[in-house]
């Protein structure tokens, strides 16, 4: 199972979730978001970056030169996407970037973005509030890289480890404060998905 730690706000906490195994980074860019950080900043950032580690940007573009003007001026490997629809992600991932769609655990929904983004980000409530919620209404079979997101903890990863997602991803449950990563957090969340 991988790895996304999410909410990055610094190189300092990059290289820690890097050096600690993260598979990938996730760099919030979307106003009024706790933990949204300039696109001058994500691209900093990225450079400092190992070239094994995945880098997304979270971001809710109006159209599809938006997406493509923010991966370009990023840096980012991939965006995970609040917004469009499949056929504007298909556009996307014909240039070669990366594209992950977050919805809500609906079987229906999933079943019409699946085609269309490389993985589909599952999440119920206020993204980025890290409220949980029932883990196995997520449809894990509806798609090949079901990524299970929200809430995520050291108390829960066990039982979200059990559906067997793609990947899982994280951020203020490895936080010390919000936008700071705590590294025995981040180490103990990564050996418990990796045992």
């Amino acid at each position: 199972m991988k790895v996304k730690i999410c909410g990055i706000t610094n190189p300092t906490d990059a290289a820690m979730c890097e050096d600690l195994g993260a598979d990938a980074l996730g760099f919030v860019h979307v106003s009024g978001r706790t933990r949204s950080v300039p696109i001058e900043r994500i691209s900093g950032i990225c450079s400092t970056i190992g070239p094994m580690t995945a880098k997304v940007m979270v971001c809710a573009p109006s159209d599809v030169d938006h997406a493509l003007d923010l991966a370009g001026r990023s840096g980012v490997d991939a965006l995970q996407l609040y917004t469009l629809s499949p056929a504007q992600l298909d556009e996307i991932r014909a240039v070669g970037v990366g594209v992950m769609r977050v919805i809500k655990p609906d079987r229906s929904l999933a079943l019409e973005y699946a085609g269309s983004a490389d993985a589909l980000v599952f999440e119920s409530g206020v993204p980025g509030t890290g409220s949980s919620y029932d883990y196995s209404s997520v449809p894990i079979d509806s798609c090949p890289r079901p990524i299970i997101a929200g809430g995520l903890t050291l108390d829960n990863i066990a039982s979200v480890k059990a559906l067997r997602p793609y990947a899982v991803d994280v951020s203020s449950g490895v936080e010390r404060s919000p936008g700071k990563k705590d590294p025995q957090l981040v180490s103990e969340f990564v050996r418990r998905c990796r045992e």
